[in-house]
């Protein structure tokens, strides 16, 4: 396990979900490297202090996610915080807080990864995804790594979006990338499409009673549209 496994592992890691050969991986790793130590070091300090935040003070719970929410550090930390949060959303409602994590993450992910081109451990063979999926509970979404019409999978890759596991699929149609972020529910919705242009980027979220689902592109919002409603009809 490398520095950029770390960084692509450690939201699962610091929510207890990777499994034991690589949470011994992930530790040895740790204490080999100085660096990835105290990464995720300060992303256990910042968990303490959402902690304590959301249990001493609603409003200043509110305030302090807020603010941190600001630097990249957040996307990494949210799910080491999850617990917390659900207490916020019980008052608030899990949708107030949901725009302004779950669709920043996505965007950001998208432009760092995908526009941006930062390197990631992406996968390309359609049978290791699949591999993949079934290994973190997506198996149901295996269907998405065939060709949509109109729409080639590039690669894909575990990722963690506003403190859940999600499924990052990379998709192109000749001329333009688009993201699809699948992420688990845990309860039953209706499908629906929600639009929105964030950071530049064009987003359109769907759900069912299975899945959250969030297609992102720096194209343009009729494109990304239309891939989210072809993802819908399979998923």
């Amino acid at each position: 396990m490398n520095c950029e496994d770390i960084l692509e592992l450690a939201p699962l890691y610091l929510s207890g979900e990777l499994d034991e050969a690589e949470r011994a991986a992930f530790r040895t790793h740790l204490a080999d490297c100085r660096n990835c130590a105290r990464m995720v070091a300060r992303q256990e300090q910042m968990d303490a202090l959402l902690r304590d935040a959301f249990a001493s003070d609603l409003p200043q719970a509110a305030a302090t996610l807020k603010s941190i929410q600001k630097t990249r550090s957040v996307r990494l930390l949210t799910v080491g915080a999850i617990a917390a949060a659900i207490a916020v959303a019980a008052i608030l409602g899990f949708r107030i807080l949901r725009p302004s994590s779950v669709f920043s993450d996505a965007a950001e992910d998208h432009r760092m990864e995908v526009v941006n081109h930062q390197p990631r451990r992406w996968r390309t063979d359609p049978a290791e995804i699949q591999k993949i999926a079934q290994h973190y509970g997506f198996s149901e979404v295996g269907v998405l790594t065939a060709v949509l019409p109109g729409y080639k999978l590039e690669h894909a890759k575990m990722c963690g979006i506003a403190g859940k596991p999600a499924l990052h699929l990379v998709y192109t149609n000749g001329t333009r990338e688009f993201s699809v972020f699948v992420l688990r529910r845990t309860g039953l919705a209706t499908e629906s499409f929600r639009d929105l242009s964030l950071d530049h980027q064009h987003l359109t979220a769907f759900e069912n009673d299975r899945f959250d689902t969030i297609v992102t592109t720096a194209g343009s919002g009729v494109e990304c549209l239309e891939l989210a409603r072809l993802a819908s009809t399979v998923l």
